[in-house]
């Protein structure tokens, strides 16, 4: 995403909102190998929110207690552990960074863009018993569009014209008709009574 894009954020719903915030969540990889540089401290583990980020801090206190206060060489050994964890963790730090900014990927879209689940969703249909009978409710189905179809009833079921609720509304021409015996009953009707 160019440059320009990432510094116009239109606090939409849209993929650019999305990329946005995501390039927002990720970490760098210079970010993330420069906090390596403070391996004692264990800011690359924290900088990643790995576990057991406080190991090094720890570590690196005891390996300064032991060089400040016991002879040299009982120091050395805890050193060279934390040292070679440290280098473990550098050949790891890609890695590390890919999984991070792959679950920041996934939070970034599935939370916040995803639907919920419906009301009684359970997940997938594992047993037979679960799994719906398809070929009946596509039978279904069919049988109501077909009644549908181009908003006519279907011939097996005719369906009452009217005004009532759940009757199909008459058409302008039909309204016409209806109008044209209504007044021709009214006329018939004056004309048969004696004056």
């Amino acid at each position: 995403m160019p440059e320009a894009w990432e510094k116009l954020d239109l606090h939409g719903a849209g993929l650019q909102s999305l990329q946005i915030r995501l390039r927002k969540l990720q970490k760098k990889p210079l970010w993330t190998y420069l906090s390596w540089l403070g391996f004692p401290l264990g800011l690359h583990r924290f900088y990643l929110h790995r576990r057991l980020a406080w190991m090094f801090p720890a570590a690196s206190a005891i390996v300064l207690a032991l060089a400040l206060f016991a002879p040299w060489y009982v120091a050395l050994a805890p050193g060279l552990v934390l040292a070679l964890a440290a280098l473990l963790d550098l050949w790891r730090l890609s890695a590390w960074l890919g999984e991070y900014n792959k679950e920041m990927r996934k939070k970034a879209w599935f939370t916040q863009n995803a639907p919920a689940a419906p009301k009684d969703y359970r997940g997938r249909a594992d047993t037979v018993e679960d799994t719906p009978d398809y070929q009946s409710e596509l039978e279904g189905y069919r049988r109501v569009k077909e009644s549908e179809r181009a908003g006519h009833p279907a011939a097996a079921e005719p369906q009452r014209k009217g005004f009532a609720p759940g009757q199909r509304r008459l058409s302008f021409a039909e309204q016409e008709k209806l109008l044209a015996e209504l007044t021709k009953k009214k006329s018939d009707k004056d004309s048969d009574t004696p004056v």
